[in-house]
């Protein structure tokens, strides 16, 4: 998993040149969040609301597609585990391109308004979470075709 600024993201199109065309759609659309808007080599769309308890729900990882979630507003909290250390709960789902795991986080991170973070196919990831209190959020999800 990588972490950092909303301003530094494009200096990771080297992993995958497919990033810098999910980045110009995302700053070329309204915020709409009942949307999803389709680019060459994958879509994004929106999402807010309130964060759960922190060990409340499974791990996710992806396949197909490398997710870039990015904090617009609010913050949340990651848990984070690499796959091989966590164990299956709900088997892969091509449609959907998700496979869920159970286990204990080996890190858990803040991330604020103005990060983001980049999850690949190894990163076991919980998004969406709180410790103490629930906090509200506001973020942006590209997913980028592997």
């Amino acid at each position: 998993m990588i972490i950092d600024l909303i301003g530094n993201l494009d200096e990771y199109r080297s992993m995958n040149p497919k990033l810098s065309i999910g980045l110009e759609k995302l700053n070329g659309v309204e915020i709409d969040y009942n949307k999803r808007f389709d680019f060459d080599g994958g879509y994004l769309f929106f999402q807010e609301g309130t964060t759960n308890p922190i060990d409340e729900g499974t791990f996710e990882a992806h396949k197909k597609y490398m997710d870039i979630q990015i904090v617009l507003d609010g913050s949340e909290y990651v848990a984070w585990a690499p796959i091989n250390q966590l164990v299956v709960d709900i088997e892969y789902n091509a449609e959907k391109d998700v496979v869920r795991f159970n286990g204990s986080p080996k890190e858990i991170m803040k991330i604020n308004k103005g990060m983001a973070y980049i999850c690949l196919p190894h990163d076991g990831h919980k998004a969406l979470k709180h410790i103490n209190q629930a906090t509200k959020y506001k973020k942006a999800i590209i997913k980028i075709e592997i």
